[in-house]
């Protein structure tokens, strides 16, 4: 079994948002254990119950972070028959968080999951465990434990890592010169990001300075593909690629999810010329 090392950060997603404690209480159960630590927020903003957007940001972020234990908690069936987890992937990285998919494109991004354990009320959990609230009772203390150097075995009984949940993006469809694409995720400003790639629509023809007809359920527009917000005048529509490598189509300085009631999981379909 290959040595447990000890890290300096843990890495912390989740949809608690910012009004109630409930991030802070977390913090503090992962300085009790080890005060050393430092914890970096990637956020607590993700929308509530939406465990695919939590799974993207975790993944797209992995490459500005530091070597970290990634604790992640966006978890609609806290309390149920769902698995809590403590991954080790082939990279020698360590995630824990439930087993709803969470982690698992960002584990396939570490090389895959090696080593799997679902966590157990134990002297490395706090002594009452609340079934409602598991990210301050059960992952936070693990994380913190794991960022000390305590091996997986030692917290809870090994699963094997290919029965673990894996989410799938959906593939965007080439047919008779229309893509067919899936929104995957929206931000805080409304953009809306696609499971399409800018390679993917070059060819297809769709090349910087293109004009685009998108069209959503009746409603269709003619969208400058273009390189960035300040291409377009403000409150006008743009398709660019985004930080993370999506296509994205958006709104300057507006809200493109809300002005064209758009949400994760609808279709756009993009036609040139």
């Amino acid at each position: 079994m290959p040595e447990q090392t000890i890290t300096r950060f843990i890495t912390f997603l989740s949809d608690f948002g910012y009004i109630d404690d409930f991030v802070g209480t977390c913090h503090g159960v992962i300085k009790s254990i080890a005060p050393e630590i430092e914890i970096i927020d990637i956020t607590h903003g993700v929308r509530r119950h939406d465990v695919m957007g939590g799974a993207l940001v975790l993944a797209n972020t992995l490459p500005y972070m530091p070597e970290s234990v990634i604790l992640a908690v966006v978890d609609p069936g806290v309390g149920s028959g769902r698995r809590p987890l403590a991954v080790r992937t082939s990279q020698g990285r360590f995630l824990v968080g439930p087993d709803n998919g969470l982690l698992s494109l960002a584990a396939r991004r570490l090389g895959g999951a090696t080593e799997a354990v679902e966590l157990a009320c134990s002297t490395f959990s706090l002594s009452r465990v609340c079934k409602t609230f598991e990210g301050r009772d059960l992952f936070s203390p693990v994380a913190a434990h794991i960022s000390r150097g305590v091996p997986l075995p030692k917290l809870g009984a090994p699963v094997a890592p290919d029965s673990l949940n894996e989410l799938h993006l959906p593939e965007p469809v080439l047919e008779d010169g229309v893509i067919t694409a899936t929104v995957i995720y929206i931000d805080g400003f409304g953009n809306v990001q696609l499971n399409l790639q800018r390679g993917q629509l070059e060819k297809a023809g769709g090349g910087i300075g293109s004009q685009l007809k998108i069209t959503h359920d009746l409603d269709s527009w003619k969208v400058p593909f273009v390189n960035t917000y300040g291409d377009v005048d403000p409150e006008e529509i743009l398709v660019f690629e985004d930080s993370y490598g999506n296509i994205s189509f958006s709104v300057n300085q507006g809200d493109a999810s809300r002005m064209f009631q758009i949400e994760v999981g609808d279709e756009l379909r993009f036609e040139t010329g």
